[in-house]
């Protein structure tokens, strides 16, 4: 299945039964990334991705940044 947009991608993860086992943390630390994904606190972007690398989630498509002006 593929998810647009890292954060989605994150709290998709998190849903997914028996993941602490998968990244190898506890259950109440997937709990806490709940809530704080929840809260709007939110998890830092490169944890979110260390975590869905973890998972076996790869990128299908990098950042695409296109920084010129248009004046």
């Amino acid at each position: 299945m593929q998810i647009v947009g890292t954060k989605e991608a994150f709290v998709a993860m998190l849903n997914e039964r028996g993941i602490y086992k998968k990244l190898e943390v506890e259950r109440s630390t997937v709990s806490s990334w709940k809530i704080r994904m929840k809260s709007g606190d939110g998890v830092s972007l490169d944890k979110m991705e260390e975590m869905l690398i973890k998972s076996g989630a790869t990128v299908v498509q990098e950042k695409v940044w296109d920084i010129s002006n248009n004046s």
